[in-house]
């Protein structure tokens, strides 16, 4: 049995039109993706213009291995030579058509130069080794038909005694030279969510090493989807079943770390968040919201995620209806005032890590009247929004957040306070703010959130005994690595 391995590396063309070409890759890399710097498991690598393609593993890696074809045929059908058993194959469209050959090793020296006369049209056979036994390690580089072709040529057993169809003419001078290799070619990689990247490599047998895929430009107001490795919290899409095994797989009462009369007033409250119709979609009942609404005692009734967060970007889309009715009635009627509460008012918050509240209230239409620190959109008791993005009751309205957790050491303490970026309806409201969590921890008059410290928390949603709606929740994890959370991914 004859054993060899042939790698083919690259082809050169001087006529017009290319010749078919086979290669056979062995390349290895690991994809990841830029906000984590994670493994991206599922993800497909392909060579460009071939349908030699591999698939990430959970670790993110890859191993492509195999053989293709690319590029056409000429219009004189003249296929690559290639080497099988010790013999070199050659393909002639006439008779008396010549072949160069060139052999290197592996270092690239010159180790022979021939040149041969193919006796028949179609394929000639020769030995390209005359008078060497045993295996040949280094490279050929063949020219004939105004093509010249690159082989790599490893552990190719020559047998003794060939015989073979091609005449040598003449040898040619042997002064040394080196043998260029020429790139390879260029691998796509591609992921869902992930921007496609286009990775060249100089070797058919190559490391690539980790390939880093980008985000799409980021997506801001309602609708923006999950990007890629983001957790739905609630979703919304898939009707009231689902949206009801959701709430209680992934949701659960808040309850502090309080004790007494307190206590009791927070167990005692199980109503939790109802599943409601979605105002914008009336007639779809595959469309279902969180809806906060029904406790009379305020702020006893809000909900926490369960799957904590640190670093993180944040989506949240909500919809204040107004003062809390069983007819699910959207009421457009303006309202700022808490006592007497109007037909329009409604209250809520998004919690940040259970700690740093994202004010969600009823306030005035009129554009140029800006938020306070405890108005809608506010980080509360902390930093007013710059920019009155209100939409009407009834109305969708989005906050896409980038947090920073704040940083503690090991012996718990704080070295570095949280930081948050915020858009509200598309539109930047706070640009890289140091949370203080002035409003953070538990006060009955308050109803916050968790005391301040290294211990990490869900998102919570707040209940205040006014109609409010959630939907398209979800959560990214990040790993920011400076003090900025003025970007997006």
């Amino acid at each position: 049995m004859f054993l060899r391995k042939t790698i083919l590396i690259s082809i050169f063309s001087t006529l017009c039109g290319a010749a078919a070409m086979d290669q056979t890759y062995n390349l290895k890399g690991r994809v990841l993706d830029k906000a984590g710097m994670k493994p991206v498991a599922g993800a497909t690598v392909q060579v460009s213009g071939a349908s030699l393609k591999a698939t990430t593993d959970s670790q993110g890696r890859f191993t492509l291995e195999g053989a293709t074809g690319i590029g056409g045929v000429r219009g004189a059908f003249m296929a690559a030579p290639y080497f099988q058993g010790g013999i070199l194959y050659v393909q002639a469209v006439k008779t008396g058509q010549r072949a160069g050959v060139e052999l290197f090793g592996l270092a690239g020296a010159l180790v022979s130069a021939s040149e041969y006369v193919l006796k028949n049209e179609g394929w000639n056979r020769f030995d390209a080794l005359p008078g060497r036994a045993g295996d040949f390690h280094g490279f050929a580089r063949i020219t004939t038909g105004g093509e010249t072709y690159v082989r790599r040529i490893l552990n190719l057993d020559v047998p003794a005694g060939l015989q073979w169809s091609g005449e040598a003419s003449s040898h040619a001078s042997g002064a040394v030279r080196g043998l260029a290799k020429a790139a390879a070619g260029n691998l796509e990689v591609s992921a869902d969510r992930l921007v496609k990247k286009t990775v060249a490599f100089a070797a058919e047998d190559a490391d690539l090493g980790d390939i880093v895929l980008d985000y799409p430009p980021r997506r801001l107001d309602v609708g923006a989807p999950p990007v890629y490795g983001a957790y739905t919290l609630f979703d919304g899409s898939k009707g009231k079943a689902a949206a009801q095994a959701e709430l209680k797989a992934k949701w659960k009462d808040w309850i502090p770390a309080v004790t007494g009369a307190e206590l009791q007033k927070y167990t005692a409250a199980r109503d939790q968040f109802k599943i409601a119709k979605d105002p914008e979609f009336p007639d779809d009942t595959n469309r279902v919201t969180l809806m906060s609404c029904c406790n009379t005692l305020w702020g006893y009734d809000d909900i926490q995620a369960l799957q904590t967060h640190a670093d993180a970007q944040i989506h949240v889309e909500f919809n204040g209806m107004g003062e809390y009715d069983n007819a699910e009635n959207a009421n457009a009627n303006d309202a700022i005032d808490e006592t007497p509460r109007k037909p329009g008012y409604y209250n809520s918050g998004v919690y940040l890590q259970s700690r740093y509240e994202v004010q969600v209230r009823a306030f005035s239409q009129n554009h140029a009247t800006l938020p306070g620190n405890h108005d809608i959109a506010g980080l509360v008791d902390d930093y007013a929004p710059t920019v009155n993005a209100i939409r009407p009751n009834g109305k969708w309205q989005a906050y896409d957040i980038t947090f920073r957790s704040a940083r503690y050491d090991n012996a718990g303490k704080k070295l570095d306070d949280a930081r948050v970026s915020i858009w509200w309806n598309g539109v930047q409201v706070h640009s890289n703010r140091v949370a203080h969590g002035t409003a953070t921890g538990v006060d009955p008059g308050k109803h916050s959130g968790e005391e301040l410290g290294p211990a990490l928390y869900g998102l919570k949603l707040q209940s205040e005994g006014s109609d409010v709606r959630y939907r398209n929740i979800w959560v990214k994890d990040l790993a920011i690595t400076d003090t900025d959370t003025n970007f997006g991914y």
